[in-house]
């Protein structure tokens, strides 16, 4: 079964870019930023992040729509 996943961009030695990535699977993600990668968030549940944050209800349906929806998160 498909279902929508949870990516992290990240770095070799853990560091973070922001930039958060739901999509269907790795083949639908955007080339990371130099010297990052995409991590997958095996823990992710898609109802209890909707829960913490509504306003991920826009971004679920346009990864949804488009194969990916990328956000950028400060810090």
């Amino acid at each position: 079964m498909t279902r929508l996943q949870k990516f992290i961009e990240q770095g070799a030695y853990g560091e973070k870019s922001g930039r958060i990535a739901y999509a269907f699977g790795f083949d639908s993600l955007p080339e990371a930023v130099d010297g990052m990668i995409w991590q997958k968030i095996e823990s992710f549940n898609a109802a209890d992040d909707l829960l913490k944050d509504v306003g991920l209800k826009d971004v679920f349906k346009l990864a949804i729509e488009k194969g990916c929806a990328l956000v950028a998160r400060a810090g």
